[in-house]
C-alpha cells in the first residue's frame, strides 16, 4: 500500500527521477541524477550509481570508478497549508513546509575487464544485479527499485 502511495505521489509530481549523461572523454562521463522529494538524497544517490553502471555497459565497458561526486537539491514547492476551524473564533494552521528535490552528480571513469587500472573499479553488471540487461535497455529509472 505504501508503494502505491509513493507511485501516485510521483505521478502527481511529474515523475520520480531522471538522469542525464555528458561525455567528458571516451572513457569518462558525468552523470547527473534528479529525484522527487519523496526519494530523498539516498534515492538520488541510488539512481546516479545505477545510471553510471548502465552507461558503462552501454559504452562497451565493464567496470567504473567514481572520480568525483557532488550532491545538492532544488526547491520543488511546499506542502499544502491546511486550516482547521477549532470553533470560538480559533483556528489551527499546518503545512507550508518546503520540499526539496535532491540531485546527485558523479564523474565516472570506465574500464574494460582485464585493464590493470581497473583493479578497484566497481563491476557494472553486479552493481545492477541479475536483471542488468533489462536495466541497461530501459530509459526510465526511479528510486523505488
Amino acid at each position: 500500500m505504501r508503494n502505491l502511495r509513493i507511485v501516485a505521489l510521483c505521478a502527481a509530481l511529474g515523475g520520480c527521477a531522471g538522469a542525464s549523461t555528458i561525455p567528458l572523454a571516451q572513457d569518462t562521463v558525468q552523470i547527473t541524477a534528479r529525484a522527487a522529494p519523496i526519494c530523498g538524497a539516498a534515492g538520488a544517490e541510488k539512481i546516479a550509481v545505477r545510471e553510471a553502471a548502465a552507461e558503462t555497459i552501454r559504452r562497451g565497458y565493464d567496470r567504473f570508478i567514481v572520480m568525483n561526486a557532488q550532491a545538492g537539491a532544488s526547491y520543488a514547492g511546499s506542502t499544502p497549508v491546511v486550516v482547521q476551524n477549532l470553533g470560538g473564533g480559533m483556528a489551527m494552521a499546518s503545512g507550508g513546509t518546503p520540499m526539496f528535490a535532491p540531485n546527485q552528480g558523479l564523474v565516472i571513469k570506465m574500464f574494460k575487464d582485464g585493464d590493470p587500472a581497473a583493479a578497484n573499479a566497481l563491476p557494472a553488471r553486479e552493481t545492477l544485479g541479475p536483471d542488468w540487461q533489462e536495466q541497461v535497455k530501459k530509459n526510465t529509472i526511479n528510486c523505488l527499485g
